[in-house]
């Protein structure tokens, strides 16, 4: 490794956790409250049923699992999900967090499907969350927007649509209880 190349990633290395510590904790000294906060309430253990309906194919019914945890000493969350039938399996990893600088919130989503996402999320209220993803495949605009309603401490019910150009081509719905 060259002299130069060391000096700046051990720089770029120093002034991030200048950074990090500043963002850590406020002018009073006081340790900032982690922006992440926004997805802890997805916090815990869930499981319920889902529908996975995509155009031209019959809707497929899915036992669910949703486990989320504090990451990142709580800067983030980390969940795993898995939907199961007698034919299939669907797992997806997800990291979730908020850009301090920004307020946006990123949810980076990893599945067995072979799809990985950043969708952009945000939150009308503090029981509701919209995220969405945006991409183009074979010449179309697709567009995934998803719906988390947390209903009480102990419910949640979610819709993430999928479209081309505008037009539904697939949906993933359910509901989960902790």
């Amino acid at each position: 490794m060259n002299k130069t190349f060391t000096r700046v990633a051990s720089l770029t290395l120093a002034a991030g956790a200048i950074a990090l510590s500043a963002a850590a904790v406020a002018a009073d000294g006081v340790a900032a409250r982690p922006a992440a906060v926004r997805f802890y309430p997805l916090l815990g253990y869930w499981k319920g049923d889902a529908k996975l309906a995509e155009q031209g194919k019959p809707t497929v019914v899915l036992a669910l699992s949703l486990s989320c945890r504090k990451a990142s000493s709580g800067w983030a969350v980390r969940c795993d999900m898995v939907g199961r039938n007698e034919s299939m399996i669907m797992t997806e990893s997800d990291l979730m967090g908020v850009d301090p600088v920004t307020g946006t919130g990123h949810w980076f989503a990893v599945s067995n499907q072979g799809d990985t996402h950043d969708h952009i999320a945000e939150w009308p209220d503090p029981n509701t969350m919209k995220a969405h993803y945006a991409w183009t495949q074979d010449g179309k605009q697709m567009l995934e927007s998803i719906l988390f309603q947390l209903i009480g401490n102990s419910s949640l019910e979610f819709r993430s649509v999928v479209t081309s150009d505008g037009n539904e081509v697939g949906s993933f719905s359910g509901k989960l209880t902790r």
